[in-house]
């Protein structure tokens, strides 16, 4: 499907939001469409009704469906089902990694100063471990800068691959290299991505992956999911345990002796079912599109929006010429002005932190006269 070939007012009816607001805040939160409150129906009647099939029990029908998903997940990101596990949120999965990984005195992790879950945490203050924090210059963080923060202890190196602050988008790949080069490995934050952007974990050779499916991938909050790269599934250990993971068996244990390593080895304890049916069904949403054309689009209208708010004689923050759906330029009084625009049914962020302003993050439902109809808004509102 090419781009053009969107029926777009079909894709717009799915969305019951956009009949009422000018949505371009999914860096926020995402809007989903009415099939994904399908699944969550499904779940609900499901157990309402206690309607699980072929004499199975209703806890199987949950399990099984996790399954399918995490079937799907991998799928969507280019992995294997036994590299997935699912988590509550983006932190809890950067924390099974912090947590697991056996860390010795001297050792040092590297982070831009703009990551949401920055690894700066008690585990890696209580081991000795050093936080190399590096600045941004002009809205961007060149790799030689990244590079020269790097040596023989480094262990871990964490970015987003979508900035959340201005959409600074890292190439996955290189960055791998370079932590690669030096023994390290890299830990990407990939909630302002996936669901916008293509990402195939095995080409771009990451090691995690922590994402949250409620941004552009239009699923469920409470819900997310962590790639660990199969090589590193043995020496990565679950920071908790529970009924999912449990070391000691006893007389009633209820899962088998012996599972071949995988990623669920960290999900220790009743998931939210209830989001896998929703999620499910924006995979679904998405897969029929095809990423090709959702990615395609969203830069397009990316690309359309940062010159007509440069156009307008605005800072930009978004360095030009970025390939990711976010974009992000100074305003005065930022978070005043994103209220301003509320009460004219036009949805963005507006920020004090890291230098005062408005970020702007459109999705592939978007159109043209959308971002045309935010400028007008914005005019009329500074």
């Amino acid at each position: 499907m090419q781009v053009d070939d969107m029926d777009i007012n079909s894709i717009r009816g799915d969305f019951p939001a956009l009949q009422e607001w000018t949505y371009l805040d999914n860096a926020f939160v995402g809007l989903f469409p009415r099939q994904v409150r399908e699944g969550y129906d499904e779940f609900l009647d499901l157990w309402m009704n206690f309607s699980a099939k072929k004499n199975k029990t209703i806890l199987s029908e949950w399990l099984e469906k996790t399954e399918d998903v995490r079937g799907m997940i991998a799928n969507f990101i280019g992995a294997a089902s036994s590299e997935i596990a699912f988590t509550m949120c983006t932190g809890s999965g950067l924390n099974i990694v912090i947590n697991g990984t056996s860390w010795r005195k001297g050792d040092n992790v590297v982070f831009p100063e703009y990551e949401h879950n920055p690894l700066d945490t008690t585990t890696l203050r209580r081991s000795g471990v050093e936080s190399r924090v590096l600045k941004f210059q002009d809205g961007k963080l060149e790799l030689n800068e990244l590079e020269k923060a790097i040596d023989d202890r480094t262990r871990l190196i964490q970015v987003s691959q979508v900035s959340y602050v201005n959409g600074f988008r890292f190439d996955l790949k290189e960055v791998a290299d370079i932590a690669h080069e030096h023994g390290a490995r890299i830990l990407v934050d990939a909630t302002q991505a996936i669901g916008a952007l293509k990402t195939n974990v095995m080409k771009e050779d990451v090691d995690y992956v922590s994402a949250a499916p409620y941004k552009y991938m239009m699923g469920p909050a409470g819900l997310a999911f962590l790639y660990v790269k199969s090589d590193h599934l043995e020496e990565l250990n679950p920071d908790r345990v529970g009924w999912k993971n449990q070391i000691w068996r006893g007389e009633h244990a209820e899962e088998p002796l012996d599972q071949p390593e995988s990623a669920e080895k960290f999900e220790y304890g009743t998931l939210h079912f209830q989001g896998m049916y929703g999620l499910e069904r924006s995979l679904n949403y998405l897969d029929k599109i095809g990423m090709d054309v959702v990615e395609r689009r969203n830069l397009e209208l990316s690309s359309y929006l940062w010159s007509r708010i440069k156009d307008l004689g605005k800072k930009m923050y978004t360095p030009p010429g970025t390939k990711s759906p976010i974009v992000s330029f100074y305003e005065r009084d930022a978070s005043e002005l994103s209220v301003r625009l509320m009460k004219s049914k036009v949805k963005v962020t507006g920020r004090k932190a890291h230098g005062e302003h408005l970020r702007v993050s459109p999705h592939f439902y978007n159109t043209r006269e959308d971002i045309d109809f935010f400028i007008e808004k914005l005019e009329e509102n500074v």
